[in-house]
């Protein structure tokens, strides 16, 4: 297929057109980041750009990752969030429906409120609590008032980018680099961490064939920051640092945006039809760090 792909130059961009590649796909990768060589400057923002872009590429389906992911960002400025995250999203459905191609948008976890005791699936029902997740509930919605052809796929704590990885993994690197003996992380909350890498492959193979609809993608089990960083020590072989669990208030000067006790998820509908081979969190966390952080092994 020819496959637009807006946002592609961020973390799961960096995955995922890779994989769509490998699959024998033709990509146009765009972003507002104009950071490669071979990425076109698009801002989805722009009705009138994404339609040219769309009718000049005509491609078999559009991949939509842009959005605003930060979620202090989004809770600083609303207006920003919705232009990117609503707006973008509902001129990405105009062209899909203007060229008659399915639409791939990537949503989160965070569109839950995170009181549910047990994973999140695909059939319970969001109840946004910031306002990243509400705008990306708003995209969501927006997809299927407009679109009946379109996956809609939430991704869970991404871990993944390599050397664009601006996330929790590459922070508590960024510390060791820096011989830092005692590391903070908040066990208080929790949620599923999705490998951006195995998500593009999957991903890759789920929209081969057409089945409709909305999906969970993340790997398997259950984790806390603490947790993460727990595990990140021992593949490390970093017995020198001590890690030291603390709840949310430790870091509420610097992120203040509301954030759900519970963002954990279960690939349920995946589970159903025997297409889950997302990995455990565990396998994925050794497998990014010994592709991509070599240096930080002891």
């Amino acid at each position: 297929m020819r496959l637009l792909v807006t946002g592609a130059a961020g973390m799961l961009g960096t995955s995922l057109v890779p994989a769509l590649r490998a699959g024998e796909h033709d990509v146009m990768a765009t972003d507002i980041n104009h950071l490669d060589g071979g990425m076109k400057l698009l801002d989805v923002r722009s009705l009138q750009d994404m339609i040219a872009y769309s009718e000049s590429y005509n491609p078999h389906m559009l991949i939509h990752l842009a959005a605003e992911t930060n979620l202090e960002t989004c809770e600083t400025n609303p207006d920003f969030a919705y232009s990117e995250n609503f707006i973008g999203t509902q001129n990405a459905c105009i062209v899909c429906r203007k060229l008659g191609v399915p639409l791939v948008y990537i949503s989160t976890a965070g569109v839950f409120d995170g009181t549910k005791a047990e994973p999140y699936t695909e059939f319970d029902t969001p109840n946004p609590i910031n306002v990243y997740g509400a705008s990306k509930w708003m995209g969501e919605k927006i997809v299927r008032e407009t679109l009946p052809d379109h996956f809609i796929v939430r991704a869970g704590w991404m871990v993944g980018g390599g050397e664009r990885d601006k996330k929790f993994v590459h922070k508590i690197v960024e510390q060791l680099d820096t011989g830092t003996r005692t590391i903070h992380a908040v066990g208080d909350k929790f949620g599923t961490p999705t490998y951006a890498k195995t998500f593009s492959v999957v991903l890759t193979r789920l929209i081969g064939t057409r089945l409709f609809g909305t999906y969970h993608l993340a790997c398997k089990g259950r984790a806390s920051r603490y947790d993460v960083a727990a595990e990140m020590l021992k593949v490390l072989g970093r017995d020198e640092v001590t890690l030291e669990q603390v709840d949310s208030s430790f870091f509420s000067e610097t992120f203040f945006a509301p954030r759900p006790r519970s963002e954990e998820m279960r690939n349920y509908v995946l589970d159903l039809r025997s297409m889950n081979d997302m990995p455990s969190w565990q396998d994925a966390i050794a497998e990014y760090l010994s592709e991509n952080f070599k240096h930080a092994f002891r």
